[in-house]
């Protein structure tokens, strides 16, 4: 079955501390039947080759979000944003008037969570709506992740959630910490296999090799952890010149991820590193933020001093 394509003049992915876009393959687009509430023109042409990036390792320019403050992303309502808002992070597409003079905004309410089945290892997630846009038959939606990242997608993709739905999630504390470090990335990742959640991730996945060896730029290991009540599903490789780790964990139906992102900085003589842990419990976030806190302190002191 074709899928209907993007007709965009431009299609701006905010760059700030943009690192692993991938793009989904055309194939993949539109699988699920859409409900009424996200029907989407039903025309069909052949895809875009901007028919769906996701960027879950974007962290820097769209971290995690508490649904508690769900009303603050930023958002532009009720019309086409300028390309300056493509680029900032207030909405991810652009469309050029002149080129396109039929491209609206869909008229709904933003930001609104939704479920986006996205495939591979990342599985049916929560995303927050932060623009969709319709030109002539065409339908696309634009997203953050709501553990960090973002991504676009066929509008016809994703699923509203009920106002039910949001408030019986209640609020989502993630733990997201940055810190630069006077050290490269392939020292930052030395000394992170020193510590004991690198062990733990060797033994939870049986790749103990893996999360002791040094760096390896070519090296890339899927994980999966299948017990009863725990179900755990990621990577770790590098994308883009930068390590990234992410893993998914299912608890008995709690969401859980570990984001664990390191980079080179533009000077090349020192790197940072981001990282995304949760949600917690409301009651659990602040002691959490302080163990993190320790242990990237612990990790940037083993890196500057190697």
């Amino acid at each position: 079955m074709l899928r209907p394509k993007i007709i965009l003049s431009l299609l701006i992915v905010s760059f700030n501390l943009l690192n692993a876009c991938a793009q989904k393959d055309a194939s993949e687009a539109g699988a699920d039947t859409p409900t009424e509430e996200t029907k989407a023109p039903t025309e069909k042409a052949d895809v875009h080759r901007y028919g769906g990036w996701y960027c879950p390792d974007n962290l820097g320019g769209f971290p995690p979000v508490d649904v508690a403050s769900l009303d603050a992303v930023p958002v532009v309502k009720d019309r086409m944003p300028t390309k300056e808002e493509a680029q900032n992070g207030t909405s991810l597409m652009y469309f050029d008037p002149a080129t396109y003079p039929t491209a609206k905004p869909l008229d709904i309410d933003l930001p609104r969570l939704a479920y986006y089945n996205g495939g591979g290892p990342r599985g049916r997630e929560v995303i927050i709506v932060i623009q969709a846009v319709v030109v002539d038959a065409d339908t696309v939606a634009g997203f953050r992740y709501l553990n960090g990242g973002n991504g676009t997608s066929w509008y016809n993709e994703v699923t509203m959630l009920s106002d039910e739905e949001v408030e019986a999630m209640g609020p989502t504390p993630f733990v997201f910490l940055h810190t630069d470090i006077k050290a490269s990335k392939e020292k930052v990742w030395s000394a992170f296999t020193k510590t004991g959640y690198a062990t733990e991730l060797g033994i939870r996945f049986l790749e103990q090799a893996y999360f002791e060896a040094e760096f390896n730029p070519m090296a890339r290991v899927r994980l999966h952890y299948d017990r009863p009540g725990h179900i755990s599903d990621g990577y770790s490789s590098l994308h883009f010149g930068n390590i990234y780790i992410q893993i998914n964990n299912d608890y008995d139906g709690q969401k859980f991820v570990e984001k664990m992102l390191i980079g080179d900085n533009e000077d090349e003589k020192s790197s940072n590193i981001n990282l995304v842990f949760g949600p917690y419990k409301p009651e659990e976030y602040e002691a959490k933020l302080a163990e993190w806190g320790n242990w990237l302190e612990d990790v940037k002191r083993v890196s500057e001093e190697g």
